[in-house]
């Protein structure tokens, strides 16, 4: 069960044909009574939020009333309410996302290999398709939901998603729908899922901006674009860099990432330095603040590539979903485009 920080009243809705993926308000029957569990997880959130907060010796600003307040503010219950109630009527409007599917829904076998079906020692699916669904739409200004509760979380839960503030019901309801008709889309045949799989689980949790994050994410754009050799990348990777950078240091960042994922890869890592050294100088030196108290300069410049190749991985995703051809046509080009004939591999 992954709950989502959207509230109010709803009927389930399928946002996924191709993956069964419904959202809907918590279950509240006999042996599938989440709406009662996710009251008593609220009231530990807060006894935990509590403590912790008497450790740290400073005040709480968490309460059901003013959580109450916050999620629901056209809620009519009286102000004479208790908390109990108000809680209730929080876990009443939650909204949760999961999988509702027979196996033969999806191309990808039974109960023993299907990756999409929950397991005790893996966390929700759904959890991955959220987190998924807020990498790829990283910079879109409009609602995206966000899990604040998943049963299967590895570790203690952290409470204090309990607490996040939601976004407009009907604006994330749609946002997910769009999301889900784009999933569609893409899914044709058995690889489509396997590959959609392989993504999410390659995205899910790696938050760290280090060399290996550096050397996992260039995998992913030769990926998506190499065909016959890796330098390919040197002059088909430049079109997915930002558009704040010139089309001269889009090559010189091409050309470095490729040359500092084969270091990290043989091991060179002596070699490694020299070239994020170089990457610091001609792309960062003289536009960038470097505040060593943070960070060391090594970092800053490892951080800085992680999130240029990160924005590329995402747009080759997108651009996998919306428009595979137009992917795939550039992956199997043979020509450098003419402004980089003539310059070596």
């Amino acid at each position: 069960m992954v709950v989502l920080n959207m509230f109010g009243k709803i009927k389930p809705i399928c946002i996924s044909e191709k993956l069964k993926l419904y959202i809907s308000n918590l279950p509240k029957e006999e042996h599938n009574n989440w709406n009662e569990y996710l009251v008593e997880e609220i009231k530990e959130a807060f006894a935990v939020d509590k403590i912790t907060c008497e450790r740290l010796m400073v005040k709480s600003k968490n309460s059901p009333t003013n959580l109450h307040k916050i999620l629901l503010p056209e809620s009519v219950l009286p102000s004479s309410a208790t908390d109990d109630e108000r809680i209730q009527e929080i876990a009443d409007n939650m909204v949760c996302i999961y999988f509702d599917y027979n196996y033969d829904d999806m191309p990808l076998g039974g109960w023993e290999d299907n990756p999409f079906d929950g397991r005790f020692c893996e966390e929700d699916y759904a959890e991955l398709v959220v987190d998924f669904l807020n990498y790829i739409a990283a910079d879109d200004s409009s609602f995206v939901p966000q899990w604040i509760f998943s049963s299967n979380y590895d570790g203690v839960n952290p409470y204090y998603r309990l607490f996040w503030d939601g976004g407009e019901l009907e604006q994330g309801i749609d946002y997910m729908i769009k999301f889900g008709n784009t999933i569609d889309l893409f899914l044709k045949k058995q690889n489509d899922y396997l590959q959609l799989d392989y993504l999410m689980r390659a995205i899910h949790k790696d938050n760290e901006y280090n060399v290996y994050h550096l050397f996992k994410a260039y995998s992913l754009c030769q990926l998506f674009l190499e065909n016959e050799y890796e330098a390919e990348l040197d002059w088909k990777l430049p079109r997915f860099i930002d558009d704040k950078y010139s089309e001269e240091q889009k090559r010189i960042i091409s050309t470095l990432l490729r040359k500092m994922r084969n270091k990290i890869a043989h091991g060179d890592f002596m070699a490694f330095e020299k070239l994020i050294e170089e990457f610091a100088q001609k792309i960062m030196d003289g536009r960038f603040c470097f505040d060593y108290s943070e960070y060391s300069r090594k970092n800053w410049a490892t951080i800085h590539v992680c999130c240029i190749i990160d924005k590329c991985v995402k747009e080759m995703i997108l651009m996998m979903l919306k428009d595979y051809e137009a992917l795939d046509k550039i992956k199997k080009m043979k020509t450098k485009p003419e402004i980089m004939k003539g310059e070596k591999e």
